[in-house]
C-alpha cells in the first residue's frame, strides 16, 4: 500500500480494532516486575488517528518514515525529505509536523559543518573554535529533538494517553514512572520506546542496542547543549580545531544512524501494521 491507497475501514468515529476503551495508564501485574529499576514494556493497540481520514475513509499512514528517509539523506542515498505545512499536507499527527521540521534544520546544521571541516582559508583561531563548540552544540541538540519527535510521531498512533509524552524529554521516553501504580514504595519504572519495539518483537535490537545508543545521546545532549555547561573552549589552529570538529561530527553522525535504522524498523513495522487493518 502507498502513503495515498488505502482499503475498507470504519468511520473514526466508531469503534474498531484502531480503537481503544481504556488507554494506557494503568500497571501490568505487578508480580511481572521483581526488579523496579528495569523499565517495563507495556502492550498496546493502533488507535484510528494511526490512519488519515478523508471523507470517513481511511486515506494512509497518520505519519511519516522520518527515520528511514534521514538515514538514506545521511548516507547520500535518494531520500524524500522536506517540511510539511499544516493546512496544506494530509497528516493530523502534529508530531509529524514538528519532525519534518527540525529534520530540515538538522540538514542546515550538517551541510554548515561539512562547510566548516571542508574550509581551506585562513580563520581567526577564536573565531574558529566558537564556530565548533557552536555547530557541536547544534548537532547534538538536533540529534536528540529528532530521536524524540521520532518516538512521539509513533506513539501518536497508539493507545497511550498522549499526556504520559507529549512533554517528556528522551529520557522520559526511555524510563518513567508508572502512573499506573498507586504505591510509590513498588512503583516501577516503563519504557515507551522499549513498549514500541516489544509490540514488533524488536526487544533484543531495543535492550542490545538502541537503548544504549539512545542514553548516550541523551547523556551527550544533557553534558554539552541542554544547561549552562558548554563544550571546552581550547585555543588551537583553526585546522586542528576542524580536524577535532570532523571526529566529533563523525562520532555524533554514527549513534545517530544506528538509532534511525532501529527506530526505521518499527516504522517500517508499524506501516505494515496499518496496512493490514486498512485493507
Amino acid at each position: 500500500m502507498t502513503e495515498d491507497e488505502g482499503g475498507a475501514m470504519m468511520q473514526p468515529d466508531k469503534p474498531s480494532d484502531l480503537d481503544t476503551e481504556d488507554p494506557k495508564e494503568s500497571a501490568p501485574t505487578h508480580d511481572r516486575h521483581r526488579d523496579p529499576n528495569k523499565p517495563y514494556h507495556v502492550e498496546w493497540d493502533l488507535r484510528n488517528e494511526a490512519a488519515i481520514w478523508v471523507n470517513a475513509a481511511p486515506a494512509g499512514y497518520n505519519f511519516f518514515p522520518f527515520a528511514t528517509e534521514l538515514r538514506n539523506w545521511m548516507l547520500r542515498k535518494p531520500a524524500r525529505l522536506g517540511v510539511f505545512v499544516k493546512g496544506r499536507d494530509k497528516y493530523t499527527n502534529k508530531y509529524t509536523y514538528q519532525a519534518s521540521v527540525l529534520i530540515s534544520v538538522f540538514q542546515l546544521i550538517i551541510n554548515d559543518s561539512a562547510e566548516f571541516i571542508l574550509a581551506s582559508e585562513p580563520s581567526d583561531p577564536h573565531d574558529a573554535e566558537i564556530k565548533r563548540i557552536r555547530l557541536y552544540s547544534e548537532n547534538v541538540l538536533y540529534t536528540a529533538r529528532i530521536c524524540e519527535a521520532l518516538i512521539k510521531q509513533l506513539l501518536f498512533c497508539t493507545d497511550f494517553v498522549e499526556d504520559q509524552y507529549k512533554g517528556a524529554a528522551l529520557g522520559a521516553l526511555l524510563s518513567k514512572p508508572c502512573s499506573g501504580c498507586r504505591s510509590e514504595e513498588n512503583r516501577h519504572k516503563l519504557s515507551l520506546l522499549g513498549s514500541l519495539a516489544h509490540h514488533y518483537g524488536l526487544c533484543g535490537a531495543y535492550e542490545n542496542c538502541l537503548d544504549k545508543h539512545i542514553s548516550i545521546v541523551n547523556r551527550r545532549r544533557n553534558l554539552k547543549a541542554a544547561h549552562t555547561e558548554s563544550d571546552t573552549f581550547n585555543l588551537k589552529t583553526p585546522q586542528k580545531v576542524r580536524s577535532q570538529y570532523e571526529k566529533e561530527m563523525s562520532e555524533v553522525g554514527e549513534e545517530l544512524l544506528h538509532m534511525l535504522q532501529h527506530i526505521g524498523q518499527i516504522e517500517t513495522m508499524m506501516m505494515d501494521e496499518v496496512s493490514r487493518h486498512l485493507s
